[in-house]
């Protein structure tokens, strides 16, 4: 069961500490690749990688939030393209356009983009951030449907990925499932959305935050974890 942290505060602790290693400190991000929120949290993220180093290891969950294959009807694209005209007012959102959701190619399901970069995870973490970015710049600046296979080969071909090695992992059936079920495992941190982080396996940021929170909550682990396991080792 998890540890709620006092009200107001920005994380919760999921349980109590499970490692003394003093270095590279997990975190998971919990996302979906059509998310508008996780397109800004994912930005300010993306500071904070080159700014802690090796300190940090970084990865990736997926989470859909449309895991049902059907297009969405007026209401639901109006809905999701009122979201992405409120994140293009944020600083990290500067370019981006509801083009998706009013275009005539809106996307079914938000689970084929998360397979792809599952397919893409064997190959390195790099060349899957890479997609990430990619079909994320194609779908929120461009509109473009990166649920659409013949994109996701595009795109994938762009950033360098051996597309055979991809298109052998895209047609595991098993990657589906896997997307599906890491909902499940979300859930039993406590995880009701995303974007959701999770800090050493133990505490847990949900919603998308400010850069300085990020960065307070990721410097009170590493004082009250990482520091306390260097000092037991020392003794």
């Amino acid at each position: 069961m998890a540890i709620r942290a006092a009200q107001g505060a920005v994380f919760q602790r999921l349980h109590s500490p499970h490692s003394d290693d003093p270095i590279g400190v997990e975190l998971v991000l919990y996302h979906d690749v059509l998310c508008s929120w996780c397109y800004v949290a994912d930005a300010r993220l993306d500071y904070l990688r080159d700014e802690y180093g090796a300190v940090l290891r970084w990865s990736l969950r997926p989470y859909p939030l449309r895991p049902e294959n059907q297009i969405p009807d007026k209401k639901q694209r109006a809905v999701l393209a009122r979201h992405f005209r409120r994140v293009a007012r944020e600083q990290e959102g500067k370019g981006v356009k509801p083009d998706l959701w009013t275009g005539r190619d809106p996307p079914a399901s938000s689970v084929p983009p998360l397979v792809a970069l599952e397919a893409a995870l064997p190959q390195g973490t790099q060349l899957q951030r890479e997609l990430l970015k990619a079909m994320r710049r194609a779908a929120f600046l461009q509109g473009i449907n990166v649920a659409r296979r013949d994109v996701q080969l595009e795109l994938a071909s762009r950033v360098g990925l051996d597309v055979g090695q991809f298109i052998e992992r895209l047609d595991d059936p098993r990657l589906e499932q896997d997307v599906n079920e890491a909902s499940e495992e979300a859930e039993t941190l406590g995880i009701k959305g995303v974007p959701a982080l999770v800090i050493g396996g133990e505490w847990l940021m949900q919603g998308c935050r400010e850069l300085s929170e990020y960065r307070e909550v990721i410097d009170k682990y590493l004082r009250e974890r990482v520091a306390a396991a260097q000092v037991r080792t020392m003794h």
